[in-house]
């Protein structure tokens, strides 16, 4: 693996599985019930309709990712689209300082009781990315963002897909303003995903590959990607 997403060639893009129109509706209807999931050791009671933390999910693919390479004790670590909190509160075990965002209210009310009945504390506010943490600015901003270049249709396709890599592209474009001194945005892709709109948002910023995983009965790529802002 090389070291910088923005360095791999074209032989991590050759994604054509056969059921790759029917795994989103698959994927869909994982979330459409009600499910309870342990992570790390802590439980997670997750409502349908929001990101939940399931198996062979993403979820679990950025905590591995992120304890790769912890930030220090103490560090401030803001997430968005935080769906369940599993990742968020996960970290927060360790002793880092963390808020937790989503735009939907029910995954506030949702990540804000599994903090409380974990017994961990952190911070959870509706956001539409950073408009609740205007005067804030963290180490580490962490975004397990929806990976399929899909136009949305259903409503509950916002959690799986970023048609065009818009959202991709908003994220990175206003992440600079939160970031402390050496501050660095940590976020998942797929080589499901928009190629030309990541790298064109990634442009403005050095990054490197933390962690990533190949399934090779889908030919599917995950990454985990670190970036700092390029002054």
């Amino acid at each position: 693996m090389k070291k910088s997403f923005s360095d791999l060639d074209d032989s991590y893009w050759n994604f054509d599985h056969p059921e790759h129109e029917t795994a989103n509706a698959k994927f869909l209807d994982r979330h459409m019930t009600a499910g309870v999931y342990e992570v790390a050791g802590l439980t997670f009671s997750c409502p349908s309709g929001i990101y939940q933390p399931h198996e062979f999910g993403s979820t679990r693919f950025a905590i591995r990712g992120m304890f790769s390479g912890l930030p220090l004790p103490g560090s401030r670590i803001l997430e968005l689209g935080t769906g369940s909190g599993a990742i968020g509160i996960v970290l927060a075990a360790t002793g880092l300082d963390v808020t937790l965002l989503d735009i939907d209210p029910v995954a506030v009310e949702c990540a804000k009781n599994n903090a409380e009945n974990n017994k961990i504390s952190v911070s959870v506010l509706q956001s539409d990315l950073f408009s609740a943490v205007e005067d804030q600015k963290y180490d580490v901003i962490f975004f397990n963002i929806p990976l399929l270049d899909k136009q949305i249709v259903e409503p509950l396709e916002i959690i799986s897909c970023d048609f065009g890599g818009e959202l991709f592209s908003r994220f990175l474009a206003e992440a600079p303003d939160y970031l402390l001194p050496e501050g660095k945005v940590c976020v998942v892709v797929a080589n499901i995903g928009n190629r030309e709109s990541m790298l064109k948002a990634l442009s403005n910023y050095e990054d490197k590959i933390m962690y990533a995983e190949f399934y090779a009965a889908t030919g599917a790529w995950r990454w985990l990607i670190s970036a700092i802002p390029i002054p």
